[in-house]
């Protein structure tokens, strides 16, 4: 495996780890291989690093390429939307050297990490992040998208600290109610695969299911697991992403192989 980092300002504070797996001559389709892009949560003031590397790990072990992104926080609404648009674009005009295919990336992103990787879900045809990254469309939408208790709205159980910072003074109705993800899936929206816990105590799952009704009435092919408890930010629900013990053999701890089948499905690996 090959380890690489771009940066996508001239700050060097926005930069993508790419983790690259070897070619197998004998399997052709390593050869350009599924990806996933991974947003990890912090309620955008910052990047959990346990949403990080143990979400790629997992899906490295799948076979899948796999990127995280180090995205602006602190910022209102488009810093970070405008960095997970200009890593998309990047990551599938590098597809040959990453060797994957284009047509096959995934987002995942957790918590305040889901919320901008549901933005790039929903919002990949907006005029204006296409106009500022200077690219077509197609050039930043993902296949597929794997929210783990993501925000999502800002009028549902919003979760206000996130919503305060994607707002900043500017937080009035009409703002929250753009920035509320299940108020921009259409028709052309990718699948959607969501989880979350019914007893989160920092993001409501009312998030979830909101977004999972939203992709039913656009006909968005989705699927979502709402477990009955678990804390949140669980990231892959292992010990090597800080979990305690007791939820390590929890159902939730199935979401990862359950999140595999669905992209599997959907890329159509």
């Amino acid at each position: 495996m090959t380890i690489k980092t771009f940066f996508l300002n001239n700050e060097r504070t926005a930069y993508v780890r790419a983790f690259i797996l070897s070619r197998i001559e004998e399997i052709p389709w390593t050869h350009a291989r599924p990806a996933v892009v991974i947003f990890p949560g912090g309620g955008y003031e910052y990047c959990s690093d346990k949403e990080a590397e143990p979400l790629a790990m997992r899906y490295v072990a799948e076979g899948f390429n796999a990127f995280i992104l180090n995205y602006t926080c602190g910022k209102k609404y488009p810093a970070a939307f405008t960095n997970a648009a200009y890593a998309m674009f990047k990551i599938k005009a590098r597809a040959e050297e990453f060797g994957i295919d284009k047509e096959k990336i995934a987002v995942v992103g957790a918590s305040a990490g889901g919320h901008l990787a549901g933005c790039l879900a929903t919002m990949w045809s907006d005029t204006g992040i296409v106009r500022v990254i200077g690219c077509e469309p197609d050039d930043i939408r993902p296949s597929a998208a794997v929210l783990c208790y993501p925000v999502i709205s800002g009028v549902t159980s919003p979760h206000k600290s996130s919503f305060n910072i994607l707002t900043g003074d500017d937080a009035n109705q009409a703002t929250l109610s753009r920035l509320s993800l299940e108020n921009r899936v259409t028709p052309k929206t990718p699948p959607i695969f969501l989880w979350c816990t019914a007893d989160d105590a920092s993001v409501s799952a009312h998030n979830s299911i909101v977004m999972a009704k939203s992709c039913v009435s656009n006909g968005v092919p989705v699927e979502m697991h709402l477990y009955d408890s678990g804390p949140h930010g669980l990231s892959d629900c292992s010990k090597g992403a800080g979990v305690n013990e007791k939820y390590l053999d929890s159902p939730c701890a199935g979401w990862v192989d359950l999140s595999v089948k669905f992209l599997r499905k959907y890329l159509q690996l």
